[in-house]
């Protein structure tokens, strides 16, 4: 979101502004307005292109009787003999006229490059190469400005009249370069002409070609429209379980799209083994037929992926809108899909054993594919913006403690949905009694006092002590993330 205003003038107030020293070193001074903001424009774009040069690409490297390419290597775009990327204070110190810029400009240099840069790569990667990364803009005179609410801060807005404001960028000039007689501090101030009110914003773009002035406005909060509680599971059948006995399923590649998608990498394969063998590693690089059958492979590719972003982006959302409170496990998703070590077989030890490889790559590939960690993260996003709560809990012996007599035990879960208590008997779904059992814990961390009076497991009490010496007890075990050894 973003809120676009007109610039009606530009002044400047307090000290000369520093520009740097001429051909016979004699330093050069202003408090022309206009002057100062070219100048401005013209720092960050330097800093940005300076940036853009330590980007590395691919250059072929040929072999000088034949004139074939033989390998590539990776040389930084603006040529082999670049210097390494100077930071925001050295580059000060090498280029004088860039001493007096303030660093909310210099900043800003770092964020917007790197935004820039992969999304050109993605729009190459998702078109198959049909459409160009990096598109020609023809930016005029601009600049970004980060916005700091300090004592002395950057791109603040004030407001002056009912339709009329000013953005305040301060500076300073280095000690050494101070103009004798006056100080080192000096602001710029932009009036500005506005319409509506100004909402938060994080940063401001300055278009001085078009006078123009752009406020990047901070995510507006979702309205909650209830105050319900909710613990969450986050499995593999069902991709969220509620503990109000609800489930979330993301919608999944249909049996078509998954066939297509294993011909396509097929077929890709077939390609690269025969362009290989006809010109080496690199043929495949400009084979046409290859560049096709890549394309296909992304544009499926990239529309299951979208399908799976919107589920995630709505039902976040409507979660958010609808508790104050929302419970989830600490699961380190990055250990749990590790791939196994293999392990030197018996018989022959050059060869390896992967006892249940298959499986765990099979289980990795989905949970990769219900995406918990972006749902985890948007949810947070989402409840911090409206004023909700997103509780994590420990995940130890969530799935088999019984929410009615809080007996732990392995036995209790029959199978992957059936949850059959030992002790007291109680029968429940699996995912839902983990998702109640979640929302609990929550609610004692938080000191709420909604949650049910169930008697403390004796395992709790000793869950931060030194393991038990009992061979294959689970009581005494510390809590960890993830999935629990027994």
């Amino acid at each position: 979101m973003s809120q676009k205003v007109r610039i009606d003038g530009v002044k400047h107030v307090g000290a000369s502004v520093f520009l740097g020293v001429d051909h016979c070193d004699n330093p050069c001074w202003t408090r022309n307005p206009e002057r100062i903001m070219v100048w401005l424009c013209d720092g960050w774009r330097s800093r940005f292109n300076q940036r853009r040069e330590q980007r590395p690409r691919s250059t072929p490297v040929k072999d000088d009787a034949t004139g074939e390419i033989t390998d590539w290597t990776e040389e930084p775009l603006g040529g082999p003999n670049i210097l390494p990327l100077m930071s925001d204070s050295q580059a000060r110190t090498s280029c004088l006229w860039m001493a007096g810029i303030p660093s909310a400009i210099l900043a800003s240099t770092n964020r917007i490059e790197n935004t820039e840069w992969f999304a050109g790569l993605k729009r190459k990667k998702t078109s198959g190469g049909r459409t160009p990364g990096f598109k020609s803009r023809r930016r005029g005179l601009g600049f970004v400005c980060w916005r700091n609410a300090s004592k002395t801060g950057n791109a603040i807005f004030r407001k002056t009249g009912r339709k009329s404001g000013v953005v305040v960028i301060t500076g300073m000039n280095p000690t050494r370069w101070r103009k004798p007689g006056e100080k080192l501090h000096w602001r710029i101030v932009i009036h500005v002409r506005v319409s509506q009110p100004i909402r938060p914003y994080t940063s401001v773009h300055v278009d001085w070609t078009h006078r123009s002035l752009v406020f990047v406005n901070t995510p507006s909060p979702l309205p909650r429209m209830g105050s319900d509680m909710v613990g969450i599971d986050r499995g593999c059948v069902h991709t969220l379980a509620s503990s109000d006995r609800t489930f979330r399923d993301m919608p999944k590649p249909s049996k078509a799209e998954l066939k297509r998608l294993k011909y396509l990498q097929r077929r890709m394969a077939r390609q690269d083994r025969v362009n290989e063998a006809r010109g080496g590693r690199t043929a495949k690089l400009t084979s046409k037929r290859r560049r096709r059958t890549l394309s296909e492979f992304n544009t499926l590719n990239s529309r299951i992926i979208r399908r799976r972003n919107d589920w995630i982006e709505k039902t976040t959302t409507s979660l958010a809108k609808a508790n104050i409170l929302i419970a989830m496990e600490d699961l380190d998703v990055k250990a749990m899909t590790r791939r196994p070590k293999p392990r030197p077989g018996p018989a022959n030890p050059g060869q390896y054993l992967h006892n249940g490889a298959k499986a765990k790559a099979g289980l990795n590939r989905s949970i990769l594919s219900n995406n918990w960690s972006r749902l985890m993260k948007r949810l947070k996003d989402k409840m911090d913006a409206n004023g909700g709560n997103l509780v994590i809990v420990p995940a130890a012996y969530t799935s088999q403690t019984c929410h009615e007599c809080g007996h732990v035990a392995k036995e209790n879960r029959e199978s992957q949905a059936v949850f059959h208590c030992v002790e007291c008997g109680y029968m429940a779904n699996a995912d839902t009694n983990a998702a109640m059992n979640i929302l609990d814990r929550a609610l004692r961390k938080t000191g709420g006092d909604t949650a049910s009076d169930v008697e403390e497991p004796q395992w709790r009490s000793r869950e931060a002590s030194t393991p038990s010496t009992q061979a294959g007890s689970s009581f005494g075990v510390r809590a960890v993330k993830g999935i629990p050894r027994l």
